[in-house]
């Protein structure tokens, strides 16, 4: 899934854990906001994932942030969007 109001890419949390994929600690935790500023979920994310992604043939590797995701196991978000923007 796609999420332009989303600044990283995330991948689920629950997904992670029953695939046994790597993780790494962020330099600095996150702090996740809704669009109004106020505060979303219960904790800071902490942990990222080095994956490697294909989409239709494209094969590229990226950093996704590990966070609980309740409707899709990866969002690319708004880093993903200025490096391959769409719309070109």
């Amino acid at each position: 899934m796609v999420d332009s109001g989303c600044t990283h890419t995330c991948i689920d949390e629950e997904l992670v854990k029953k695939k046994k994929i790597p993780t790494k600690k962020l330099e600095r935790p996150i702090t996740c906001r809704n669009s109004d500023g106020t505060i979303a979920g219960k904790k800071d994310i902490t942990k990222f994932v080095k994956m490697d992604l294909n989409i239709n043939g494209h094969n590229e590797q990226l950093d996704a942030v590990v966070t609980p995701l309740q409707s899709s196991d990866l969002f690319l978000g708004h880093d993903w969007l200025t490096n391959h923007n769409p719309d070109d």
